[in-house]
């Protein structure tokens, strides 16, 4: 799988599932490692110890690199059962395909010896293992709490590893009343002029059962002020380690809504009272959308779906249904019967998102969701393009409104992205004949600022790469022409 440095571009936010996130709840484990010693998961949290999984494979040159650093050498030694005995070390060897043969050093899919000076476990044929953790690349390195809550800790140095291991929020349980906020857990979209519902993650780190605490709501505002939505009692019964969705209100949103929750009452430990909240209103648009995705290398992995209020698909194309072309941009026009919220789903089979035989960001599948009224655009739903790992995407957003039906036409189409765009864009279009095709960009004044004219075109679908670097911030209108025809869309620049 090709990796490079993460490049996430939302419009409108989407919530994507790939690897496990940071705060969830680790899948328990019995294996076996090379040297016939049984190891439960479940077994080292409940004794306190914490535990790092390095999740690798014999062939993976990255995984090779860190594990020929020494990091996860030097904090077993210095934390396991050695040094201070309050950290597990494993290496699992996540892909089956694999041999004996291959770790030793001497097979053909192998970077190394991986054996020889390891001194934590190793665990093979652990494939099982690794789908458990949701993983979907190499390596992929979770720090695992007492409390059973994982982060992925990645390829980080000693310090780095030991910072996390010694915070509040991953150390034993140690003193009798610490209830602890993991995280918000509250509805993300507000939709329909409904209130949002708002809830968070809580966890007692405390030795002694946590029947109650209080815990306040409060908006962050600019210039790191807050205003207090309210103050709410949670009442339960939680042991040592165990979470709770704590329900605390409904707020009535109107824009982007950036909220901090802290617990208020008595409390052993102070340090791990605080987490962030986020709600976004959803996008309004009209029932006539227009769907275009430009797909990566392997297009038959690429499918969509929208759901109505009541989770029911409306609309989709399920991923190998209809012969895509690979890197190529496809359209569907669809017409919703429904006025309501709505969610759209991007899905990649592989869990490796849309980056497939990606070079460039021009390579790299994108999607654009707009509202159509006849052959008009009315305005931008979603826009996304992200070279991280994901197996399905969500946008959720509200049709508030009926327009008039599209009717298709392949005479000319463009889309941009990323928009906001830093230093290099990717302009896609689709000809139904060759043509001449030039763009020229004004500013917020309407001056003209930039002309390029590509010549000919071919008919079908072609990216051309643009630099934007030299631009200065701002926003701009882009226009691009084709014998009588225009398109315009407004850029972003960082």
């Amino acid at each position: 799988m090709k990796q490079f440095a993460t490049l996430l571009f939302l419009l409108f936010t989407g919530l994507a599932s790939a690897q496990l996130p940071d705060g969830s709840v680790a899948p328990d484990f019995t294996a076996t490692d090379l040297n016939g010693v049984e190891h439960n998961l479940y077994s080292y949290l409940d004794s306190g110890y914490q535990v790092i999984l390095d999740f690798s494979a014999t062939w993976c040159g990255p995984c090779w690199s860190y594990h020929e650093s020494g990091v996860l050498e030097e904090l077993y030694d210095t934390y396991g059962p050695d040094g201070t005995n309050e950290l597990r070390v494993f290496f699992i060897e996540g892909d089956d395909g694999t041999t004996q043969a291959d770790l030793e050093g001497t097979g053909p899919s192998t970077a190394g010896d991986w054996i020889t000076g390891t001194h934590y476990p190793i665990i093979d044929n652990a494939e099982n293992i690794f789908d458990a953790f949701e993983c979907t690349y190499y390596p992929t390195i979770y720090t695992v709490c007492p409390s059973g809550l994982l982060t992925e800790s990645g390829q980080a140095t000693v310090a780095g590893h030991t910072s996390l291991m010694q915070s509040a929020s991953c150390a034993p349980a140690s003193l009798p009343n610490d209830p602890m906020l993991v995280g918000y857990s509250g509805d993300a979209f507000a939709c329909g002029g409904i209130p949002a519902q708002i809830s968070v993650r809580l966890l007692n780190q405390g030795l002694e059962p946590l029947t109650s605490c209080a815990i306040q709501v409060s908006r962050v505002l600019p210039f790191n002020q807050t205003e207090v939505v309210g103050t709410y009692d949670w009442e339960g019964n939680l042991d040592t380690y165990e979470l709770a969705d704590a329900a605390l209100t409904t707020l009535d949103v109107d824009d982007l809504e950036l909220l901090q929750f802290d617990i208020v009452s008595e409390d052993d430990n102070t340090e791990n009272n605080q987490v962030l909240g986020q709600i976004q209103l959803s996008e309004q648009t009209v029932n006539n959308l227009q769907v275009r995705i430009l797909t990566d290398a392997a297009p038959e992995q690429t499918g969509w779906s929208i759901a109505n209020e009541a989770g029911e698909i409306v609309a989709s194309v399920d991923p190998g249904a209809e012969a895509l072309g690979s890197q190529a941009v496809h359209v569907w026009d669809v017409t919703l019967d429904d006025i309501g919220c709505h969610t759209f789903t991007l899905i990649d089979t592989e869990g490796d998102g849309h980056i497939a035989g990606a070079a460039s960001l021009a390579d790299v599948g994108s999607l654009i969701v707009t509202g159509m009224d006849g052959e008009t655009p009315v305005g931008q739903v979603i826009q996304f393009q992200s070279t991280d790992d994901f197996s399905s995407v969500e946008f959720q957003f509200e049709v508030t409104a009926v327009s008039s039906l599209v009717e298709p036409t392949s005479e000319m189409a463009f889309s941009l992205a990323p928009n906001p765009v830093e230093d290099l864009a990717a302009l896609h279009m689709v000809l139904s004949q060759p043509s001449k095709v030039a763009l020229q960009l004004h500013d917020a004044q309407g001056r003209v600022v930039e002309r390029e004219d590509w010549g000919w075109m071919p008919a079908g679908a072609s990216t051309q790469t643009w630099s934007t670097a030299h631009l200065d911030p701002g926003m701009y209108l882009v226009t691009w022409t084709t014998g009588d025809k225009s398109w315009t869309q407004r850029l972003v620049k960082r």
